[in-house]
């Protein structure tokens, strides 16, 4: 889409998009298309590199990309344990009387935990379809490279009459705020280039525009491709209203100051640290070629005009005469010992802990532990950094998920009445005004499994967490079917040790 700066900069430099787009979007997305090319690796220290002159060979131009590696990672902590969706009820009845053995539910208790499980398992099979698992961290990358977010879309598939979630990284989208309210959209507008040759663009805009006759918002769609001087030429939807009273997409934000639209990408704090590494690194890898392959001095020798002297490996010298009184000729090599690789290792050991710091992805080696084994509590403390970060990353995760799932919901009421809806109608009909839902984040790291299964029986004896959501933090697939399975069997055993159950009905 973006993904070249240079070349967006040569096509569109004199184009009407610029000025419509305003100087600050337009840096912006110039500034984030260069954070992605530094990504791929279509950018790196040596981009902008040339060779000076007074040198004769070609200089190493080592690009490790060690950032894209820390960026995959710092995803890969948030997303690589599938998150879980779960709605719990709201609690209707006393609580002191639903901790007695004879409780039973009133009938809102009862309605209300139906109305929970249709929410959850409604939002369960919008994520399934769209897999989300699989889009959430690719979504978690895009958020690391960004300085502003990645944006989740919503859109109704009349064809197929689903609800589908698209992702979109911030190259692709103009996002205007309310000016009192950051976190409200008032338009949203995305855009792509739908040829090679960038010069259909494509775009798709969203508007929320209040009614003060109706006392109401109304989101407005229009849709249209431009050429490169920024005219219509295919006019896709006219602006109409989508019968919604939200803008149906959700920003991701990063992390960020009060009040701010932009704040710093995590790739972008690493590039400098990253560039250094490489150029000692090409240093490095270049003081071993002339170590191996010394420049050799003559003296006493005729020099030869067509070969001047050069600054090389394997290089020959001619440096004239050397002993006046013997006169004879001499060849050697000439050696520097490389009496400075202790030093070099140092620095980029030094500049590799102070990316890792920034980063906040730790150098973890258990080899140099004294220890005889690794608990629970040791992995914490070996991880501590990385799992602050990801747990700060769940905060924004959870409150944009969960705005999401309430988007989902609300569409779904709005399009039931399509002759192609795929969901339960009973299902949609029961939904109430209220959207509640919660993601169930998982850390990657090894757990002590004993300890995991104590502190949760602790927890479900002492009331403090129930026993569905003890089993979906143990990491059980499908938790409410588990729970049933556990309740049919606890029932079976009561029944065949119940000594009046006569008829051993069962």
């Amino acid at each position: 889409m973006f993904a070249d700066p240079n070349l967006i900069s040569e096509i569109l430099i004199e184009n009407p998009m610029r000025d419509a787009l305003g100087e600050l979007e337009w840096e912006r997305l110039v500034e984030e298309a260069k954070l992605y090319d530094r990504y791929y690796g279509a950018t790196n220290v040596w981009t902008t590199y040339e060779k000076p002159k007074e040198i004769d060979y070609e200089p190493t131009e080592l690009s490790i990309n060690y950032p894209r590696k820390l960026v995959d990672t710092i995803a890969a902590w948030q997303f690589e344990k599938e998150p879980k969706v779960t709605v719990p009820p709201d609690i209707l009845d006393d609580p002191v009387n639903m901790t007695l053995n004879n409780y039973v539910p009133s009938d809102e208790q009862q309605a209300e935990n139906s109305r929970a499980k249709i929410k959850e398992r409604l939002l369960t099979w919008v994520w399934d379809d769209n897999h989300m698992h699989e889009k959430l961290l690719a979504a978690a990358k895009d958020r690391a490279i960004s300085t502003t977010g990645v944006y989740a879309r919503l859109h109704y598939d009349t064809r197929r009459g689903k609800i589908r979630v698209f992702w979109h990284p911030s190259t692709e989208v103009i996002a205007v705020h309310n000016e009192w309210d950051v976190d409200e959209l008032q338009e949203v507008h995305f855009i792509a280039f739908l040829d090679p040759e960038q010069e259909r663009l494509w775009r798709l805009s969203y508007y929320l525009v209040w009614h003060e006759d109706r006392g109401e918002y109304d989101c407005e769609l229009f849709e249209a491709v431009y050429d490169s001087g920024f005219n219509i030429v295919e006019e896709r939807v006219p602006r109409q209203s989508m019968g919604l009273d939200f803008i149906p997409v959700v920003e991701v934000p990063v992390d960020k100051l009060t009040g701010a639209i932009q704040g710093e990408s995590e790739l972008g704090k690493m590039t400098q640290l990253a560039d250094e590494i490489d150029r000692k690194l090409s240093d490095y890898s270049d003081a071993l070629r002339f170590e191996m392959f010394a420049i050799t001095i003559l003296t006493d020798v005729d020099e030869d005009p067509k070969n001047p002297l050069k600054i090389s490996p394997s290089a020959k010298w001619n440096l004239g005469d050397s002993d006046k009184d013997s006169g004879k000729p001499e060849a050697k090599k000439l050696e520097g010992g490389f009496k400075f690789r202790e030093a070099i290792e140092g620095y980029l050991d030094r500049m590799y802990e102070a990316l890792h710091e920034i980063s906040e992805v730790p150098i973890v080696n258990t080899a140099d532990m004294k220890t005889g084994g690794i608990n629970d509590v040791a992995l914490q403390l070996l991880y501590s950094a990385i799992i602050s970060k990801t747990q700060r990353a769940w905060v924004v995760w959870q409150s944009r998920l969960r705005l999401l799932n309430e988007y989902i919901l609300r569409y779904m009421k709005a399009r039931k009445d399509h002759p192609r809806f795929i969901y339960d109608r009973k299902w949609v009909d029961e939904l109430d005004g209220f959207y509640d839902s919660k993601i169930i984040f998982n850390l990657p790291t090894p757990q002590d499994r004993a300890a995991l299964i104590e502190q949760l029986s602790a927890e479900v004896a002492m009331n403090t967490e129930s026993i569905k959501g003890a089993i979906a933090r143990s990491g059980k697939e499908n938790a409410e079917a588990k729970l049933m399975e556990i309740l049919q069997e606890r029932d079976l055993l009561r029944r065949r040790t119940d000594p009046y159950n006569e008829g051993g009905e069962e």
